[in-house]
């Protein structure tokens, strides 16, 4: 007879590669989402930085160009920050995605596992007694070969 619990332990072991790759991808989508988040304060420092020339340069009498080129520069820079909050969102709906994903492979996982659990206590205490229930007739079968 096949056991139950041998024939499960491959699909929870299965379950268990699944999980961990969902976690292995959820914990790459949260680099993603901090590394979008750095570059943004990196490019929000550039702009306040930038800022704070533009406005030293039209306090020290610039010329029109070079005031038109620094405002070019900024409308850029805050485009590309525009950007990067549309990235960070993204990257964010994505890593929640994967977290769903990851959590419910891990209720899946614990939940065969558990099963397989269950099966090997039910067979060890079947096992156990069968063992007693031999001792029993092997000590019955004796005795009545004494008593003979």
């Amino acid at each position: 007879m096949n056991k139950r619990s041998k024939r499960l332990k491959p699909v929870a072991t299965h379950a268990k590669n699944l999980e961990q790759d969902a976690a292995r991808t959820f914990a790459q989508a949260q680099q993603r989402v901090s590394d979008s988040e750095s570059q943004l304060v990196q490019l929000e420092s550039f702009r306040d930085e930038y800022l704070g020339q533009y406005q030293s340069a039209s306090q020290k009498a610039a010329s029109m160009t070079q005031i038109l080129d620094y405002q070019a520069f900024l409308a850029k820079l805050n485009q590309g920050i525009g950007q990067a909050n549309n990235t960070i969102n993204i990257c964010r709906q994505q890593r929640d995605i994967l977290k769903q994903q990851w959590l419910q492979r891990r209720v899946r996982r614990q939940a065969l596992e558990s099963v397989v659990e269950k099966y090997q206590q039910v067979e060890n205490k079947q096992a156990v007694y069968a063992e007693q229930m031999e001792l029993e007739e092997f000590n019955q079968h004796r005795f009545h070969q004494r008593r003979n």
